[in-house]
């Protein structure tokens, strides 16, 4: 977009799995992508002047355990699934292999869904929209919590007769 579009000054991903370690200037435009599930942060510090964007730098910040969790938003994720840790730590199955969701075409985790439900719905064929959310799940137990994270919203699931008449 930043290369057909004249005048756009920054671009922001608000929803990529990518990530961009080094911003990248498009046709004048700064774009920044810092990645999925929380384990980047991207920092873009503009300087501006007369309207226009004169100086800028990026960073992409890795989330891991040296950085000191807020003490106020840990109290609110307590209070928001506390009620329900037991059940998000129930252990409901195993994997050997580690399933994601990072591309858009098959993947380890679609399998698993879509596995599922053809067993669930009696059905030869099931099919998915190729979403890229849900956080990786590591080979070994997988947990009620990691289920949630394959499909966090819950969507109904539709069956049909698919028939070779027109």
């Amino acid at each position: 977009m930043a290369e057909e579009v004249d005048g756009i000054d920054v671009l922001l991903s608000g929803h990529t799995h990518n990530r961009i370690y080094e911003a990248v200037i498009s046709n004048g435009a700064i774009i920044i992508q810092s990645g999925c599930h929380g384990s980047f942060i991207g920092r873009l510090d503009i300087e501006v002047s007369e309207k226009r964007v004169k100086d800028f730098k990026h960073q992409l910040i890795t989330v891991d355990a040296s950085i000191d969790p807020d003490e106020s938003a840990l109290d609110i994720i307590e209070r928001t699934l506390g009620p329900f840790r037991d059940e998000l730590r129930t252990v409901v199955g195993q994997t050997k292999t580690a399933l994601s969701r990072s591309l858009v075409l098959e993947l380890t985790m679609d399998n698993l869904l879509l596995r599922a439900i053809r067993e669930i719905a009696g059905t030869e064929l099931a099919f998915s929209n190729g979403w890229r959310y849900g956080a990786p799940i590591p080979p070994g137990q997988m947990t009620m919590n990691d289920l949630w994270n394959i499909v966090p919203t819950n969507p109904p699931i539709s069956i049909c007769k698919i028939t070779e008449e027109l």
